[in-house]
């Protein structure tokens, strides 16, 4: 007897996860790549053996790969990561398959169409323009009234030219970086969004939803940090109890903005900011977060976004009770964002020989090996790596976190040559 099927749009990031999940209860994975020009960093987490049949998606051949897909009887399509979000829900639907609506993707994938919607139906949102010059983005900086602004792609992911501009001299140099280049998503960048600074606390809340119910299976404190010449850097990242005033505000609000962006079904990763008007959404995205490892969720809370995601799929009825049965935090968990502060090629890695003796390490992952580049961090793309502090003590996290940066500061992490790059 021949298994299920779930087809995934590209695979990459934690969308790598999905295949050994789904397989867990008896699926194959069948693969599309949105397209043939996906960002190395993206592509190199690819594991094409997880799947039964690989293709890379073409317009032109648009009819033969429905043709072999429907061969297949996929029961779902997914988007792995960022890039696979459109064509996931154009496959969805020509398939008749559970998914968001292809009418509204960009929604879900176009920030400044994601607040426009959200500002339309009343909801506290970011002020913002978008931007072909940079005579229009300065104009639009004028007319919100103070620095810092920020500029960003429209429709890009993971802190990509992403600026925190003091000054029209700042602005005018974010805004020529930014156009009429192609971003990390593969877009290119006709626009600059410029939005107003947001002050606050901010927070990561991922979902999976079905039908549009969702549910909520994680709510993360975010802290970042200014690079010189670049924007902020990911710190931090605290991974909170589900009760709370905070997390019960962030909620309701978010369960409002993903019926706006129309995300109906499946995971969902959003950015807010925590502010005086309350919660303020900086983006949303129609797929798991990013760049996280699942292992370390399960050891927390008993469960990941990527389990969650499988689950809300396989077996409907057993996610849907998780209405009236929330996450409990068992243990802390902390994702520590590396930094490098100069870029060349690694003589010597020491992270994991340092980090694996502090009381609370759990892993490490993304660092870059003896003779691998290594950059200057400004932003997620080029961070050196990534540590998971796991305790039941919040304060030997943040004790370990300390001697992490002390560590960073040392540049005990890393021995690096920079002749050897520049020659190179």
């Amino acid at each position: 007897m021949n298994k299920p099927v779930v087809c995934i749009v590209d695979a990459f990031s934690t969308g790598a996860e999905l295949p050994s999940e789904f397989s867990k209860y008896g699926y194959d994975s069948i693969h599309i790549q949105s397209s043939a020009d996906v960002d190395s960093e993206l592509r190199s987490t690819f594991r094409e053996t997880d799947f039964i049949k690989h293709w890379i998606y073409e317009e032109v051949k648009e009819n033969d790969i429905l043709l072999e897909i429907r061969r297949y009887n996929p029961s779902f399509v997914i988007a792995g990561t960022e890039t696979g979000v459109i064509l996931a829900d154009k496959l969805a639907h020509v398939l008749d398959l559970p998914g968001n609506d292809p009418r509204t993707s960009s929604l879900r994938r176009n920030k400044y169409d994601m607040n426009e919607a959200i500002r339309e139906k009343g909801l506290p949102s970011v002020r913002q323009a978008r931007c072909a010059t940079v005579t229009e983005a300065l104009e639009a900086a004028k007319k919100m009234g103070g620095w810092p602004i920020v500029a960003k792609p429209l429709d890009s992911a993971g802190t990509d030219h992403v600026y925190f501009c003091r000054s029209e001299n700042e602005l005018t140099a974010a805004c020529e970086r930014i156009l009429m280049q192609v971003n990390r998503m593969g877009s290119l960048n006709e626009y600059v969004l410029v939005q107003e600074c947001l002050e606050g606390q901010q927070y990561f809340i991922n979902a999976v939803s079905l039908e549009g119910k969702h549910i909520f299976t994680e709510i993360w404190k975010d802290t970042k940090k200014s690079v010189e010449g670049a924007g902020m850097i990911c710190d931090q990242e605290e991974l909170l109890p589900y009760e709370g005033n905070v997390q019960e505000q962030i909620m309701n609000y978010m369960k409002q903005v993903l019926d706006v962006l129309g995300i109906r079904d499946g995971a969902s990763h959003s950015e807010l900011m925590f502010t005086e008007r309350g919660p303020v959404l900086i983006e949303s995205a129609a797929r798991m977060q990013g760049t996280i490892l699942h292992e370390a969720l399960i050891a927390a809370i008993g469960d990941s976004h990527v389990t969650t995601t499988v689950e809300r799929y396989v077996d409907p009825d057993k996610f849907m009770s998780r209405m009236q049965t929330p996450y409990t935090l068992r243990k802390y968990l902390f994702c520590i964002t590396l930094s490098s502060h100069v870029s060349g090629v690694v003589v010597e890695n020491r992270v994991e020989a340092l980090t694996s003796a502090l009381p609370s390490f759990f892993a490490v992952f993304h660092t870059p090996q003896a003779g691998e580049k290594i950059e200057r961090t400004v932003d997620l793309f080029t961070n050196p790596g990534i540590l998971y502090l796991l305790h039941q003590n919040r304060d030997q996290i943040i004790e370990d976190y300390n001697q992490i940066r002390q560590w960073e500061r040392e540049q005990a992490f890393f021995e690096v040559d920079r002749i050897l790059s520049a020659e190179r």
